[in-house]
């Protein structure tokens, strides 16, 4: 497990070396929905489901916002792999990380906007 944190580091550090910005905020490190296919596609995409998974995380700690048991059903990896296969498929334009900001607010009802947009600036 050390390895693919270590991977995943690298590859934020390193191969994405551009500068994105959105809404306001700053991010290094972007992955876009046509690398995630790509990687998904030859079987080599670990350390990009690592990344989405740790968006995720960030995005439901940040938030105070429970996604993963959101429903009272638990949600597990691949079903969030597979369901951003299929929004990568729709969307090939756009970023991952704009991907899982559709996702939790999908899996939550959109209490994770409702709390971000509660936040004081």
């Amino acid at each position: 497990m050390k390895q693919v944190y270590i991977a995943v580091f690298a590859l934020t550090c390193l191969s994405f070396p551009a500068i994105s910005r959105s809404a306001g905020i700053t991010t290094v490190g972007t992955l876009n929905c046509a690398q995630w296919a790509e990687a998904r596609k030859v079987k080599a995409s670990k350390v990009y489901e690592a990344y989405l998974l740790g968006t995720l995380n960030g995005l439901s700690i940040g938030s105070g916002t429970e996604f993963w048991d959101a429903k009272g059903i638990e949600l597990k990896g691949e079903q969030v792999f597979y369901w951003m296969d299929v929004y990568c498929q729709a969307h090939p334009l756009s970023e991952v990380v704009k991907g899982a900001v559709d996702l939790i607010n999908e899996n939550t009802d959109n209490e994770y906007l409702r709390r971000v947009r509660a936040q004081p600036e």
